[in-house]
């Protein structure tokens, strides 16, 4: 027997996959295609769909047709239906559940119209006979969104793109729950953007001082009893700032020290393994302020060793 390799496949092009979905929706005298369709009558395979496209949604709008079912043809797609396909992406995954992110990249449905039709995720899953997540998808705060570009900005060291989410999948969620939630990637960074510059000024180091004024209480009727002395000496230090730092805050100074430490140049963008942490320049024990100007990034390693020598 003559081993021999097969001839070389070059790597298809995002055109030529696009051109035959095009092509099977053309055969079939439609504007929308289901996956499950396209697998029995288009020529490449679901994976390299996922590989250059990330969805089979985005692969339906990069070819120009329609990327969602109508009403009557959802309708038409039965609860068993739904579960069998559940069903199926947990034999693939050899699991005994199915995240959102999973069955998004494996199933054959939309994701968006199983949590609408069951109301919850692992609605679906108790349903379908497989385990829960644990993680509900009935709601997604905005503050939970914006954590999440807030994370992923960090991680990369620059502003995330929608590349980054749906061929890299960084995101815990899908690009679609931006998408839901803002109307498009853009304004979903808008809207943070908005967010994390929200009151600025004040976390640039303006203080809020008490309003002193129209104070009425007549001072005699207070019981010299609850009058504590306040000694000169006392060790401790009086504080103008909470010491915990805000979101806003952590991202604003790990953006101006360009998402490195400060002291050995580590970032998660050359070493994911890399943690950053916010650190008080003057420690807060010793009567540092929680202000930009008193504030630095530093890896854990860095900031674990500073402690050592304070």
């Amino acid at each position: 027997m003559i081993f021999k390799l097969d001839d070389y496949k070059r790597e298809l092009t995002d055109d030529e996959i696009l051109a035959d979905i095009k092509s099977v929706a053309s055969s079939l005298g439609t504007d929308y295609i289901s996956i499950a369709t396209y697998k029995q009558q288009g020529k490449h395979s679901q994976c390299a769909i996922q590989n250059h496209f990330g969805t089979w949604k985005n692969a339906l709008s990069l070819a120009g047709l329609r990327n969602t079912r109508t009403s009557k043809e959802l309708k038409r797609i039965s609860d068993d239906e739904y579960f069998s396909d559940i069903r199926r992406v947990a034999l693939v995954l050899n699991s005994s559940t199915v995240s959102y992110n999973d069955y998004e990249k494996y199933g054959r449905y939309s994701c968006g119209h199983i949590f609408k039709r069951f109301g919850e995720w692992d609605n679906a899953l108790i349903r379908a006979g497989l385990n829960p997540t644990g993680m509900s998808r009935k709601r997604i705060s905005e503050q939970e969104v914006f954590d999440e570009i807030e994370r992923m900005w960090r991680l990369l060291g620059r502003q995330p793109t929608s590349t980054d989410i749906v061929k890299n999948g960084i995101s815990i969620y899908s690009y679609d729950t931006f998408k839901r939630r803002f109307g498009s990637w853009r304004k979903a960074l808008e809207a943070f953007v908005e967010y994390i510059n929200e009151g600025v000024e004040y976390s640039l180091g303006e203080q809020i001082r008490p309003n002193t004024e129209n104070v009425t209480e007549d001072i005699s009727k207070i019981d010299k009893k609850e009058i504590q002395p306040i000694h000169e000496n006392t060790s401790v230090k009086s504080h103008k700032t909470s010491r915990n730092v805000t979101t806003r805050m952590r991202f604003l100074v790990m953006k101006r020290d360009n998402f490195k430490c400060c002291m050995c140049g580590a970032s998660p963008a050359k070493d994911p393994s890399v943690e950053l942490h916010i650190d008080h320049i003057i420690p807060w024990s010793k009567g540092g302020e929680t202000v930009m100007d008193n504030l630095q990034t530093l890896c854990s390693k860095c900031n674990l060793g500073k402690s050592d020598l304070e």
